[in-house]
């Protein structure tokens, strides 16, 4: 949650109001109704804490393995367009596949803020439009392997490419939902 001290400054405000409106005489009333916004914004902080040390961890895992099969990517896409891609590529390009899905998971889940999803994938599609790795990704996205990954923006697999569309995951959180001044259209 963006606003949570607006949330806490809010519940404060009415919880001021319910006091005064009950003529609260003791100090443990007061202590009552004025304690409920101070636990709701612990407990609002705490979860953001936890959000952000998640989202950490994500990014810094999926970066680390990406960095490790770069060098790998960019040969394999440097390549003729002629040339067969061989068993070694095969393999480094199913590790990306499933590196890109495992990305698109959590941030269909709402772990990943859009602004980092929007560029992995455009990250993702200088691989894509390559004809020798988007035929072969392209059959690998008919699997169903790769958590609801799609790739040509005609699903909610970019949840950015249509104004407020929820994510799959159906959670409704800051990170799913996204204005379209801000999208990306291919």
């Amino acid at each position: 949650m963006r606003h949570y001290l607006w949330v806490a400054l809010g519940l404060l405000v009415v919880a001021l109001v319910v006091a005064f409106g009950h003529q609260l005489k003791t100090v443990q009333q007061w202590v009552g109704i004025i304690g409920v916004p101070a636990i709701v914004l612990v407990t609002l902080q705490k979860q953001k804490t936890e959000e952000l040390q998640l989202f950490k961890g994500l990014f810094t895992e999926f970066n680390l393995r990406y960095d490790r099969m770069n060098a790998k990517l960019n040969a394999i896409r440097d390549k003729l367009e002629e040339k067969e891609i061989d068993d070694t590529e095969r393999n480094t390009l199913f590790d990306y596949f499933n590196l890109c899905g495992e990305e698109y998971l959590f941030f269909s889940q709402g772990y990943i803020y859009p602004e980092v999803w929007r560029a992995w994938y455009n990250g993702m599609q200088i691989f894509y439009q390559k004809p020798r790795i988007k035929k072969l990704w392209d059959e690998e996205l008919q699997t169903g392997s790769y958590y609801g990954l799609q790739l040509d923006g005609a699903s909610c697999g970019a949840c950015f490419f249509r104004r407020f569309i929820k994510c799959s995951s159906g959670r409704r959180n800051s990170y799913n939902w996204l204005p379209q001044e801000n999208t990306y259209r291919p």
